[in-house]
């Protein structure tokens, strides 16, 4: 799958080269959808940020900056970007071992 031309700004081809546009990342676990599958993915053109998904606390996003690369953490509360991994699939395992947290 490729992202749709409209993102192209964004470096997000990880993310649409791996299995997660299609599910997307739900942890039974937690009951949580880490990552959205590609059917939901929301764009926050006023931040120029690519969402891909949350880990559920503080209104926190984690998506793609536009013309960035990596997977970065938005901190709404205090307006702040924080980058968290080199792809999705990266965050993924990550944040599943707790190597990365937010």
């Amino acid at each position: 799958m490729t992202a749709p031309a409209d993102w192209s700004h964004y470096r997000c081809d990880d993310y649409f080269n791996s299995d997660l546009p299609r599910c997307g990342w739900w942890d039974e676990a937690s009951q949580c959808q880490y990552i959205e599958p590609a059917r939901h993915l929301v764009e926050r053109e006023e931040k120029r940020f690519l969402v891909i998904g949350r880990p559920g606390v503080d209104g926190i996003e984690w998506g793609y900056r536009s013309g960035l690369e990596g997977v970065w953490a938005y901190y709404p509360i205090d307006d702040a970007f924080v980058w968290l991994a080199p792809s999705a699939a990266d965050l993924r395992e990550g944040y599943a071992s707790g190597r990365i947290t937010v």
